[in-house]
């Protein structure tokens, strides 16, 4: 059975909070280009909520938001601000309960700072880049960062973790079997539904 705290099971396995942190250097130039998009009208959804600075911002803007954690913290975090149109949902991307959950949505923004963090197996990365390509809008895009594709949870077990470090090359060919075309504009790449 496959759950959403399966991981905190797992004494070895430490979850990331990011609930009291300050946004990571990828995270600040997410928001960076989300303060320059329009975001009023549009639907979010935050993969790995972490402070919810993603939230904030585009609660001022109008925009709805969804965040999506491992972390208790950041679930407790998220629903304490109280932010119009913020929901946040505590849930394992690479899990069925997140496609079952999203199953009928689309998003007009989908961030992810690390689209491969914590998959166990090629099964369910691929799984969840399924999913993630049937949430896009048809002019949707997702955005994420080179620092988070470089991100590995060191868990002390050689070439392991590693194998989960995108490039820009292996995340164009895993884009391209999911139907998502690739944009690079300096760290940040956009993924979007070829035409």
């Amino acid at each position: 059975m496959e759950r959403y705290d399966a991981a905190a099971d797992a004494i070895s396995w430490p979850l990331v909070d990011y609930s009291a942190c300050e946004p990571t250097t990828d995270q600040v130039a997410i928001n960076r280009w989300l303060g320059h998009a329009g975001l009023e009208g549009r639907s979010i959804l935050h993969v790995g909520a972490g402070n919810s600075s993603v939230a904030q911002l585009a609660a001022e803007r109008g925009a709805r938001v969804v965040g999506v954690t491992v972390a208790v913290n950041e679930l407790l975090h998220g629903e304490r601000l109280g932010l119009p149109g913020y929901s946040v949902k505590l849930l394992n991307k690479h899990g069925e309960p997140f496609t079952a959950t999203f199953r009928d949505t689309t998003f007009d923004i989908v961030v992810d700072n690390n689209l491969a963090s914590f998959a166990c197996c090629q099964r369910h990365f691929e799984r969840y880049f399924e999913a993630l390509a049937g949430l896009l809008a048809d002019d949707g895009v997702l955005v994420t960062h080179w620092n988070g594709m470089q991100w590995v949870l060191d868990v002390g077990i050689d070439d392991v973790e590693p194998a989960w470090r995108l490039d820009a090359g292996k995340l164009e060919t895993i884009a391209s079997a999911f139907g998502l075309a690739v944009l690079r504009e300096g760290d940040l790449f956009f993924l979007r539904r070829i035409r």
